[in-house]
């Protein structure tokens, strides 16, 4: 499985190729013809202050979509299977392994491991089910265990708003970490605490005190949608 540094690097070469040189496509970009960094992500040039060779980050693959109009994720979506991928209409949203984002002190920086795969949805889609105000900050988890049922079954996609963390000052179903052990689980705000609830019955709530929170709890995100499997046996 192809990392996104690696895909990032693919597609670059695919936009350098559509716009004949990497000076053309500075210029579409907005940047000087001569400027080196797209040429220098595309050697992989090391960098001389970290000694690690340089790769387009989050910032860079964002604004190179929004400057040539791509959809949102398209930077992060291997296109080496299409012969010359023009210009589409998808948002492309990223699922990831929850556990490869977080660590001992809570939810860190993505490496490429933490990436399972993209899915690339409609804008129309997108805009009916999940927001109509933005495109960023949104990617799938997976849910896990039988503690959300019925809401949520083991292994059913779940959309979550990583710009959602204010967990103290609204109600919802978020996906949380809570002294080092992960959750997606429904939060109530009540009088100096909150709870956090499992849809299913069997599970007990529990509360942390609103003065623990601050040092108990990361929010890694809310959930906005679910895409629901339906199995049969």
């Amino acid at each position: 499985m192809k990392t996104s540094t690696e895909i990032r690097r693919e597609n670059l070469n695919i936009l350098i190729e559509r716009y004949g040189s990497i000076a053309n496509l500075n210029a579409q970009l907005g940047r000087n013809r001569k400027d080196a960094t797209l040429s220098q992500i595309r050697k992989g040039s090391v960098h001389s202050g970290t000694g690690r060779p340089r790769i387009m980050g989050d910032t860079m693959a964002r604004e190179i979509e929004t400057k040539l109009s791509l959809g949102y994720g398209w930077m992060d979506a291997d296109h080496s299977n299409e012969a010359f991928p023009e210009d589409d209409d998808l948002i492309y949203l990223r699922r990831l392994n929850v556990s490869a984002c977080c660590g001992a002190s809570g939810v860190q920086n993505y490496e490429d491991e933490a990436y399972v795969d993209l899915m690339g949805v409609s804008r129309v889609w997108f805009k009916e089910n999940i927001s109509q105000i933005r495109e960023n900050g949104y990617e799938i988890i997976t849910a896990a265990g039988d503690s959300m049922e019925p809401t949520l079954k083991n292994g059913d996609l779940v959309v979550i708003d990583r710009f959602d963390t204010e967990i103290t000052k609204r109600d919802g179903v978020f996906c949380v970490l809570i002294d080092n052990d992960l959750y997606l689980k429904r939060v109530q705000r009540v009088p100096g605490s909150l709870r956090f609830i499992s849809d299913n019955r069997l599970y007990d709530p529990f509360e942390i005190r609103l003065a623990e929170v601050e040092s108990r709890v990361i929010v890694f995100g809310r959930m906005v949608n679910s895409l629901n499997l339906k199995r049969y046996d």
